[in-house]
């Protein structure tokens, strides 16, 4: 892994002089990645990754497969991958996954397949972060996965033995959609068919984002999304890919095409569509766009033109299809010209950080007006935003988002700045070309 650039403890934002009118290359998508890496790794044979994702989260899942015996060689954004074909080391195994949700989730599912107890563990917020729903469904199919001090969060234990029954589980995806999807990339490898009915209210785009990929790798998941039920054949299996290419990240993506928003410049993001598997390009094609803003495909990529200062509109929007995108709407809404209503993201209280009341809280602390819901908040428009030190609480969307007010506002500071390495190292970087 490429050294991570160092940073002091606080970095002041500086605004910026001119509107840009730029094109930003940002990382391979983090939730593409690290569904590759599984897909690789249950696959016989040799895969190449190209414009991986280079970060904490994707690291911590590559070396997480090293120890279940899966070779993976990363140089740069080029990840070599030896697939086993579904057979993982046994244990007993120790994985660290530090703050990695998708790593928790789909490494605990992955180890169902192997032979002996696995412990997985991660940093302190992870062990606060809600993981029952999936241990749940892995005990419908027969294996002794739970958690360890008896409150459905890490460390987790799975006790397998190299049997995944498979057949029909019932399970709960309402905290996160990174259950069902665990489940599903393992499904093919269990001793039968697989149909998982799923409770709650889903979020379906990192679904489809999973069943758009396996397809992609050769297996064939089908959904009847109405009802939310979900069928894998066993037998099925994964083909290794020679040369598969990683798209850009549309989360990544969402804070330079929030900059045009917020400065009436136009920003586009290198080789990143329109119908891209990642549903968080919707934060474009239909976020921006109902907020004034001018939305195209070109040649080089997905582009946005921010309307002129003042037209900015506010909007009202459930924002649980694309919720990591939630905080950077977050942080351009109070330059809107009426109030931003965001709902149905409940669930991100219990990610890297509590979304939710820290968006209320920093927002507050700049003197913005925010009314926190359980499950979202409204933010009106601010004729004054103060300047203050952004308290990031080592969430990555917090400093990426925030620092976006320091684009328009004077003496915004974002304390721990090196917390981008999640999944985003060289964000500042890219900001910085929004100057030039």
């Amino acid at each position: 892994m490429t050294e991570t650039p160092v940073y002091p403890e606080k970095l002041t934002i500086e605004p910026l002089v001119r509107s840009p009118d730029t094109t930003i290359t940002v990382p391979g998508s983090k939730s593409i990645t690290n569904r590759a890496l599984i897909m690789a790794a249950l696959a016989e044979g040799r895969s190449v990754l190209l414009n991986a994702l280079e970060s904490e989260d994707t690291e911590v899942m590559a070396e997480s497969l090293r120890r279940l015996g899966v070779g993976v060689h990363a140089e740069g954004n080029r990840f070599v991958v030896e697939g086993t074909g579904g057979q993982i080391a046994p244990g007993p195994k120790e994985l660290f996954v530090a703050n990695s949700g998708t790593s928790m989730r789909f490494l605990t599912a992955l180890c169902a397949l192997g032979v002996g107890r696995y412990r997985l563990d991660g940093v302190e917020r992870m062990r606060q972060r809600p993981q029952g729903d999936l241990l749940a469904a892995l005990q419908q199919m027969g294996i002794n996965a739970y958690s360890e001090r008896g409150n459905d969060s890490p460390p987790l234990i799975v006790e397998a033995n190299g049997v995944l029954a498979g057949g029909r589980v019932k399970m709960n995806a309402e905290a996160s959609s990174q259950f069902l999807t665990a489940l599903l990339m393992v499904a093919p490898y269990a001793l039968k068919d697989i149909t998982v009915d799923v409770t709650g209210a889903l979020r379906p785009f990192y679904v489809e984002l999973t069943c758009r990929m396996a397809a992609q790798w050769g297996v064939t998941i089908d959904a009847e999304p109405v009802k939310q039920r979900f069928y894998v054949r066993h037998g099925q299996r994964y083909k290794p890919q020679q040369a598969y290419y990683v798209e850009p990240d549309a989360s990544g993506a969402s804070y330079f095409f929030a900059a045009a928003a917020l400065t009436g410049g136009q920003v586009c993001v290198a080789g990143l569509k329109s119908d891209a598997l990642q549903g968080d390009v919707r934060f474009a094609t239909e976020v921006l766009a109902a907020m004034g803003c001018a939305v195209e495909e070109r040649a080089e990529g997905l582009c946005v033109q921010g309307p002129p200062p003042g037209l900015l509109r506010g909007v009202v929007r459930d924002m649980s299809a694309i919720s990591d995108t939630a905080l950077t709407l977050a942080a351009i809404a109070p330059f809107a010209n009426s109030p931003t209503t965001v709902s149905n993201i409940a669930h991100s209280r219990y990610q890297e950080c509590d979304r939710i009341h820290a968006v209320c809280t920093e927002l507050s602390k700049l003197g913005v007006r925010v009314e926190e819901h359980f499950d979202g908040y409204t933010i009106w428009p601010a004729e004054k935003i103060l300047p203050g030190e952004i308290e990031t609480y080592r969430d990555h969307r917090v400093a990426m988002s925030f620092a976006l007010i320091g684009l328009r506002v004077p003496c915004i500071v974002i304390r721990d700045p090196a917390c981008v390495a999640k999944t985003f190292p060289n964000y500042w970087q890219c900001l910085e070309q929004l100057y030039t």
